[in-house]
């Protein structure tokens, strides 16, 4: 059994000498040694990560500045959040074809330090190099950011210049819906994810505020919404496209397939396709719980039935005072809607 604290013999050259955090202040980054296994089983690779991450070796940023490794390509998957971009990260993770980094440290810490305003020029291209080290020799890495990393995603695309994104949203009828499934350390945070993504649109909150937490909720998803409308806009159709929730779930494995060949990662026709029948079966945060769309179906139907007048009502406050937002998300996304064929 490996340390978690010792490098491999090849160092910083293999990605399983895994970069877990970052400190801009003290200009440093901090290594674990981590296995396909740990990806595996860990949901997300950030502060919840089942490893000692707090106690990370850490490496000076002059000491990896000048260092080189391999590269491969990455897939980038951008997400506004409970629309199942775990379930489609879960189904892409194919080693040794394609190895998934669900919402590591690194782009936490970068988003963080760009909602604080902190000075990033110069400092984003390490981290990305060092998510950027294959894990398999001629594998591919698909790195899904937390949803809180829109702030930076055009700076991540503008840095891997001709690697390709997929944004995975949902409607706001069904962000709305799985938002009250949440607990209230999540409904807490609400109001921070309003603030972080109207900062980095540059705009404050409509003239009337929202009266509620679902309304609230409601202008998380239409910020978000605008930051993707703006990621189109910049890089467009060639390097970013837009997957609604609810395609995924009528059919994953034909979606796994289709974004598979977008994000050109490289897998396996028949592997994928083993791969997405068995992730799609099982909940994607908790794999030994089976889930699926008629699960999904049925626990949202019981939602809207007990909720149904304050989810009307969070909709119509959104249709009164979140246009033209509403309108122009739904003119940008439609330009780049994720095609099947």
């Amino acid at each position: 059994m490996h340390s978690w604290f010792d490098p491999p013999a090849d160092g910083f050259t293999n990605a399983r000498w895994f970069a877990a955090d970052l400190h801009l202040p003290g200009r440093w980054v901090g290594f674990l040694q981590l296995d396909d296994a740990a990806l595996q089983r860990n949901v997300f690779l950030d502060s919840r990560i089942d490893a000692p991450w707090q106690r990370c070796v850490q490496v000076p940023f002059d000491a990896l500045a000048q260092q080189s490794w391999p590269q491969t390509r990455v897939g980038w998957l951008f997400h506004t959040s409970f629309c199942c971009s775990t379930l489609l990260a879960r189904m892409l993770f194919c080693a040794p074809h394609c190895t998934a980094l669900r919402e590591p440290m690194l782009l936490r810490r970068l988003a963080d330090a760009r909602f604080a305003d902190w000075p990033l020029a110069g400092v984003m291209e390490l981290p990305l190099r060092l998510l950027a080290r294959p894990w398999h020799e001629g594998a591919t890495v698909l790195v899904k950011p937390t949803h809180a990393a829109l702030n930076i995603a055009p700076d991540l695309l503008e840095l891997r210049t001709g690697e390709r994104a997929l944004v995975l949203t949902s409607t706001l009828e069904d962000f709305v819906v799985s938002n009250i499934k949440k607990t209230p350390e999540t409904h807490a945070r609400v109001g921070e994810l309003v603030a972080r993504a109207l900062k980095a649109l540059g705009v404050a909150l409509p003239p009337s505020p929202p009266p509620d937490l679902l309304c609230q909720v409601a202008v998380q998803w239409a910020a978000q919404a605008m930051l993707v409308g703006r990621l189109l806009e910049r890089f467009g159709a060639a390097r970013v496209r837009v997957l609604q929730e609810r395609v995924l779930l009528a059919d994953p494995v034909a979606v796994s397939a289709a974004a598979n060949a977008w994000l050109q990662l490289g897998i396996p026709d028949a592997v994928l396709a083993e791969q997405a029948l068995r992730a799609g079966a099982l909940h994607a945060k908790a794999e030994t719980r089976p889930y699926g769309l008629a699960q999904r179906d049925h626990e949202a139907s019981i939602i809207r039935q007990h909720y149904g007048a304050d989810i009307l009502r969070a909709l119509r406050w959104a249709d009164r005072h979140l246009q033209p937002w509403l309108a122009e998300v739904g003119r940008l996304h439609q330009r780049s809607e994720f095609a099947l064929a």
